[in-house]
């Protein structure tokens, strides 16, 4: 109503500027009038007399500023205008002048409050109700501050009397130890006795698990759970035992990884020897013991007791153990514990919602706590309903008294309600109460319809303040036809950036990119023309960059004669709104050049994009996934089973349950191969890769992947397999090969070894027989050089096979290198093999680590390959010298040397230099490599240089240098050995009898056997001081014989002879019985050796 709002608008009418428009002139009052009263705010005005000329009261009044604006009361009309305008009051007689003047002689006794008559009753009402509220209020909350406390008393009772029992254990557990720390075994510091004893008393406690000694280095000396002399891991938690160690008090430990990577406490004792502490003697507790302890605590429902140690870790707890025992306690709860040794606190626990009630207890003999705990809502309800109760009881009383004041202040404020709101014609009846129908009568003389006027102007006003001072949209006004006074609202003086005086900082005004002049744009232009200017977009530049794209609308105001005398203009920024735009335009053109680089990739790489939805069991897929498959987008249904049927029946079900499993699994990644295609065209390998996401509850939503085309990728497989079976059968065939090889030039060895044994024993035989005749002699000496010759070949060849095959081994000690080389010179010598050459020799002393049988090859073969290849005359040097940290072995000749070709492959297998004119001395062309190959497995390095033809050649033998005390050992001097009984078992007769022969000749006496069976009867019957046994017999073999003799309790000497040489073959003879083996032929300097060692 028109009553209401000016009651209830704020005054803010002198913010606006005066309208062009005349408030209504001022009504006539009544006759009758001879008083005007108003009120303005809580002051009252009184004039008793009008304005002259007029019956209406003229007052010039101000409002303070902040003051809402004056409040006209029943019986005055006017219209106020603040900021030093008039207000105008109609004069008029106030109906309860008289009633007010009767009752003004008791206001001296009291003052009442200005309030309704419906507030008086109500406040009756209450005055009445809420203390008696208040007061059972009061009692509840006592009760239950009561119950906190008894509650908070039995939490600490409950903690205190458990913390009780777990000291008692604790101190149990401490008094046991220290009575077992002075056992007399451990105090004479025989731990494996204490051991003993510990274990086969029974368990003391029990809640050990187990007993443990530890020194004061933390390593744990045994556990009882363990085996004595077992190595034990260090114990974890050594600040306890440096306290131990420091105080010498006993010592609890908090939670640590124990034994078997369990977590435990300990508890640990001092252990004192002769009044030192020595070792700490504990005992293992697990949290599971802690927890039994627990059973005989009585704890609300849904509470629980826990037991922390003093970093504050849980070990043990009645309600969910698994889940809390190891975790830390919640960081607020460690800070309200702090140091206090007892109490409690209302928390929240760090891994849910609910609130407990927690009581605590330190147990000082170890820092350790207990905690009590009980939900807090169970008791924040009963405590709830308690208030509840006597609150609703209160609020019942109040409610029902309530009532009844309002329904009999119904009676009384209803009709002045109407009165109020719609004026005295909306009051139909006469009402009941007298007062109220003397007032109704009075007021039906008011007319109020100027007051209307005023209420519907301040109401625009306030309206059109509100709008320009928030409107997001910028407003100006131009208040002059020039522009000099233009109103900005707040959002137009942001886009400007207008200062506080009000002046505007540089800009400029752009449209279409060209800058307007101030006439030219749009508040001035409409305010100068008279033409309204519409939607004109306009680019504000600022001094420091910033842009501001705007549109514009201008309308001009007129005055009276309809000539412009100002403009108002609106103006909206859409900087943001073209920003989003070109974004949006680029990002289109992106999208498009995006999607067709995925199709171009697709259609080239024949890759196609899916996104799987679990629920509601639909797919989508790009552009390129139909190809893949060989159908149309159109014909895919686009569910999982339409899918699985442009599979290959043979991959359905595999790659169905592939993905069942991923899911199961929780998988976020899964790979997925099958085949496709119409039965009518090549099968086709498709290869997926997906990312698979999941809800909260671990239910699969999406499958998002990738599908290629594998096909090509297939068949280069299995291609590549059949590739590799053929190599892996090759490679089968090439090892049975090279085996069978290895078989041949073994026997090859065996069989030439067998006539060499023969001519060489021969030859012996002719030697120690001395002749006179030159023939003869030299018939001796070409046998037995040849015989050299032949068995220096075979050795050869033998050596590198097991070398190239990895399968000979060295025997290395310190060896002199000068020493060796200056022992091959001296049998080179001795063999007659330098009397066409001349050889010099410049020995340093050399040690090396090596094999010296091996050395000797390298050094033999060196010296040979230079005589070979130096025509008689020639000259051959060999050079040991030390260079760095390496002995280096240098053989030079005078001879053919070597073009650059056969420089690069000297030491390949098989290769020989051109000897055309001298094959004398043959050769197999392996001596080089094997000398390479040995070098290498003794860690050293061969080369070859050489200038030319007939510039002579050189070889280089690097070895690493090894330290070595002392001067080198002379070689043994071999003994002439006593006359010996000797057996020699042997199938091939030639060597026999060779053997036979040179033994006789040595003084032995000899028997012989042609085969195995008889052989081994002849042994244990003759009892021989030696036996030499041919391996390869006929009825037994040399192994079977050797372990029959040593069965029949035989203790003279077994050599083995054989053909074969290789370690293996050594070590096969040793196991046999056998002790010593000597390889066809025989060395005459190692079987009289052997016969002097007999």
């Amino acid at each position: 109503m028109p009553g209401q709002m000016a009651r209830n608008r704020p005054a803010k009418v002198a913010a606006m500027p005066a309208s062009p428009c005349q408030p209504p002139r001022p009504p006539t009052p009544h006759p009758a009038c001879a008083r005007t009263v108003f009120q303005l705010n809580h002051s009252s005005v009184v004039s008793d007399t009008p304005t002259a000329g007029s019956s209406t009261a003229v007052y010039n009044c101000r409002v303070p500023q902040g003051m809402r604006s004056p409040r006209i009361k029943t019986g005055t009309i006017g219209l106020c205008q603040h900021g030093g305008i008039d207000v105008f009051a109609t004069s008029m007689p106030h109906p309860l002048q008289n009633l007010r003047s009767r009752l003004s002689k008791f206001t001296g006794l009291f003052h009442w409050p200005l309030a309704s008559l419906r507030g008086y009753l109500t406040a009756v009402i209450i005055v009445a109700t809420v203390p008696m509220s208040g007061l059972a209020c009061y009692l509840v909350v006592r009760e239950t501050l009561a119950g906190n406390q008894a509650l908070e008393d039995s939490l600490l009772r409950t903690a205190s009397t458990f913390a009780l029992t777990v000291e008692r254990e604790m101190v149990s557990s401490i008094d046991a130890l220290a009575i077992l720390s002075y056992s007399d075994s451990l105090q004479r510091d025989d731990v494996a006795g204490f051991f003993a004893t510990l274990t086969a008393l029974p368990k003391m406690r029990s809640t050990w698990s187990s007993a443990y000694l530890v020194d004061l280095n933390g390593d744990v000396v045994f556990n009882t759970r363990q085996p004595l002399g077992k190595p034990l891991e260090k114990m974890s938690d050594r600040v306890a035992l440096d306290r131990l160690v420091k105080t010498g008090e006993p010592e609890v430990t908090s939670l640590i990884v124990g034994p078997n990577g369990q977590s435990v406490t300990g508890v640990l004792v001092p252990v004192f020897v002769q009044g030192r502490v020595k070792y700490a003697l504990g005992a293992w507790i697990t949290p599971a013991n802690w927890q039994k302890l627990m059973t005989g605590v009585t704890v609300a429902p849904g509470g629980f007791v826990s037991i922390f140690d003093s970093r504050f870790q849980i070990i043990a707890r009645s309600l969910d153990p698994e889940r809390f025992v190891g975790q830390q306690v919640p960081r607020a709860a460690q800070s309200v514990m702090g140091e206090r040794v007892a109490g409690i606190q209302r928390a929240q626990l760090a891994d849910q919602t609910a609130e407990v009630y927690v009581a605590w207890k330190r147990i000082p003999i170890s820092g350790w706590g207990i905690g009590v705990g009980v939900p807090a809502a169970p008791i924040d309800r009963s405590h709830t309903r308690s208030i509840a109760t006597a609150l609703g009881a209160g609020m019942l009383s109040l409610i029902a008294g309530l009532a009844l004041a309002m329904l009999v202040a119904r009676r009384v404020t209803k009709p002045l309600q109407q009165l109020a709101i719609g004026g005295p014609q909306a009051v139909l009846h006469t009402s009941e109460v007298r007062e109220l129908a003397l007032l109704q009568s009075a007021l039906r003389v008011l007319e109020l319809q100027r007051e209307l006027a005023r209420e519907r102007l301040q109401a625009k006003a306030d309206e059109f303040e509100t709008l320009f001072q928030n409107s997001p949209i910028g407003l100006a006004i131009a208040q002059d036809k020039e522009g000099r006074s233009v109103l900005r609202n707040p959002a137009l003086a942001a886009m400007f950036n207008e200062q506080e005086d009000g002046h505007l900082p540089p800009h400029q005004v752009l449209k279409d990119g060209h800058a307007l002049a101030a006439d030219e744009q749009p508040l001035k232009h409409a305010a100068l023309t008279g033409t309204k200017t519409s939607d004109t977009e306009l680019d504000v530049v600022h001094e420091d960059g910033r842009t501001l794209r705007l549109i514009a609308h201008a309308v001009p105001l007129y005055d009276h004669t309809g000539q412009p005398r100002g403009a108002i203009g609106a103006y909206t920024d859409i900087t943001e709104r073209k920003q989003a735009e070109q974004a949006l335009v680029t990002a289109e053109r992106r999208l498009r050049e995006s999607q067709h680089m995925v199709e171009l990739a697709q259609a080239a790489g024949h890759v196609g994009f899916f996104d799987y939805e679990f629920i509601p069991d639909r797919t989508t897929w790009t552009s390129g996934m139909a190809p893949l498959f060989g159908i149309k987008v159109t014909e895919f249904e686009g569910t999982w089973d339409a899918w699985l049927k442009l599979i290959d029946e043979q991959d359905r079900q595999q790659v169905n349950d592939a993905l069942q499993q991923a899911t199961r699994d929780r998988q976020e990644q899964a790979v997925f191969e099958f085949r496709t295609g119409p039965p009518d065209q090549p099968v086709r390998w498709l290869s997926s890769r997906v990312v698979l996401k999941y809800d909260e509850a671990g239910r699969a939503q999406h499958m998002i992947g990738v599908m290629v085309d594998a096909t090509q990728q297939k068949s280069v497989e299995l291609a590549r397999a059949e590739f590799v079976a053929r190599e892996q059968a090759a490679r089968v065939e090439a090892e049975n090969a090279n085996r069978a090889k290895d078989e041949f030039l073994a026997m090859l060895g065996h069989e030439l070894r067998n006539p060499l044994g023969a001519i060489a024993a021969a030859s012996e035989v002719l030697n120690r027989l001395g002749s006179d005749n030159p023939a003869a002699l030299s018939a001796r000496q070409i046998i037995s050089r040849q015989t050299r010759h032949l068995a220096r070949l075979m050795d050869d060849l033998l050596d590198v096979a097991r070398v190239i095959t990895g399968k000979i081994m060295l025997t290395r000690h310190p060896l002199d290198l000068a020493q060796a080389t200056q022992r091959l010179v001296n049998t080179l010598e001795v063999s007659g093999m330098l009397k066409a050459h001349t050889l010099q020799t410049e020995l340093e002393e050399v040690w090396v680590q090596a094999d010296g049988t091996r050395i000797e090859q390298i050094i033999y073969n060196l010296l040979t390959n230079a005589l070979k290849y130096t025509p008689d005359g020639g000259r051959v040097k060999a050079t040991v010298r030390k260079e760095g940290e390496f002995g280096v072995l240098e053989v030079a000749d005078s001879g053919v040397g070597m073009t650059e070709p056969l420089l690069s492959r000297v030491f390949d297998l098989f290769v020989q230099g051109d000897r055309s004119l001298d094959r004398r001395q043959g050769g197999l062309g392996i001596g080089l490599t094997l000398v390479r190959r040995l070098t290498e497995l003794h860690g050293g390095s061969v080369a070859a240089r050489s200038d030319g033809h007939q510039q002579g050649s050189t070889f280089i033998v690097r070895f690493p240098l090894v330290a070595h005390e002392g001067t080198a050992q002379p070689s043994p001097e071999i003994l002439k050995p006593s006359a010996k009984q000797v057996v020699v078992v042997e199938d091939n007769e030639d060597v026999r009898e060779a053997l036979q022969v040179l033994l006789a000749l040595a003084g032995h006496t000899v028997a012989t056997a042609e085969d195995g069976l008889a052989g081994a009867q002849l042994v244990i019957e003759a009892q021989p001081d030696i036996a030499l046994i041919d391996i390869g017999l006929p009825k037994l073999n040399g192994y079977e014989v050797a372990q029959q003799i040593r069965q029949s309790g035989f203790k003279g000497r077994l050599v083995a002879l054989s053909g074969y040489g290789q370690p293996k073959d050594v070590s096969q003879a040793l196991e046999a019985g056998f002790d010593a083996h000597l390889v066809k032929p025989v060395d005459p300097l190692q079987l009289e050796q052997l016969m002097n060692e007999a």
